[in-house]
């Protein structure tokens, strides 16, 4: 059977989500768990990449595996051996040809900046710190304008390919303030590498009045490499849900259950 999970994760100390060979990331976790439970090595398939540093909330996973536990019982055994930096939030059954990559249809991420004067020892794992005030009004009317189709090559990361196609679809941008935290939220169909980061950085510039919108503008429209030169820290950036057609309460797409 098919079991879907929905993953959450400090990403402080993991080097990503995907595995490698020697770092610790949320796959490694997860994957060298499996087996203790089902007694056998069993490959975990993740819907988006994040990098080092970079939290989730929503992230999704898939496996295979034969079993007579219920949902909550494998949920409860993968928690039991996993670090505390890394949780299942929920295990469900889904349908056998699930692709938690391949069938999401957008991805949802936070940037958060803390704009204090001075920095904050309880949230510098999970936030930005920038020491002037930022006009949160300004970078909302500049994250308005990622909305639509665009070529986002501006903001592109070197780890995406020279090749590679950089249209991506954006159907939610805002940037809103919760006290003394400025949050950049974007829900897409897809992001390149470091295309949050780097669109946040290039925000920061128009929140510090170091950047006017139709410059903001300009990065979007040339969609030139290297032009976003701005990267934001990794710890600012959340992933907080992958969306899938039909998806219940858990955020995993319904099955048919036995």
């Amino acid at each position: 059977m098919r079991i879907g999970l929905v993953i959450e994760y400090d990403g402080t100390d993991l080097h990503g989500s995907q595995l490698q060979a020697t770092d610790r990331t949320v796959q490694g976790e997860i994957e060298s768990v499996l087996p203790v439970i089902f007694g056998r090595p069993v490959r975990l398939h993740m819907a988006s990449r994040t990098d080092a540093g970079v939290h989730g909330t929503g992230q999704v996973g898939a496996f295979t595996v034969e079993t007579d536990l219920n949902d909550q019982k494998i949920r409860d055994a993968i928690n039991h051996y996993l670090p505390d930096d890394v949780a299942i939030v929920c295990a469900s059954r889904v349908a056998d040809e699930f692709d938690p990559r391949r069938d999401a249809v957008s991805r949802e991420y936070r940037y958060t900046i803390k704009d204090r004067r001075s920095r904050s020892p309880f949230s510098r794992y999970r936030t930005a710190h920038v020491r002037h005030r930022l006009d949160e009004s300004a970078m909302n009317e500049a994250a308005a304008r990622l909305k639509g189709e665009h070529d986002f090559a501006a903001f592109a990361g070197p780890a995406t390919p020279p090749d590679a196609i950089t249209v991506r679809r954006v159907e939610e941008s805002w940037v809103e303030r919760n006290g003394d935290e400025v949050e950049f939220n974007i829900r897409g169909n897809a992001f390149v590498h470091q295309q949050v980061r780097r669109i946040a950085g290039a925000l920061v510039r128009v929140g510090r009045a170091r950047m006017e919108c139709d410059q903001f503008q300009e990065l979007i429209d040339r969609a030139e490499r290297g032009r976003a030169k701005d990267l934001a820290p990794a710890r600012g950036l959340c992933l907080t849900k992958v969306n899938y057609p039909g998806a219940d309460g858990t955020g995993l797409p319904r099955t048919t259950r036995d």
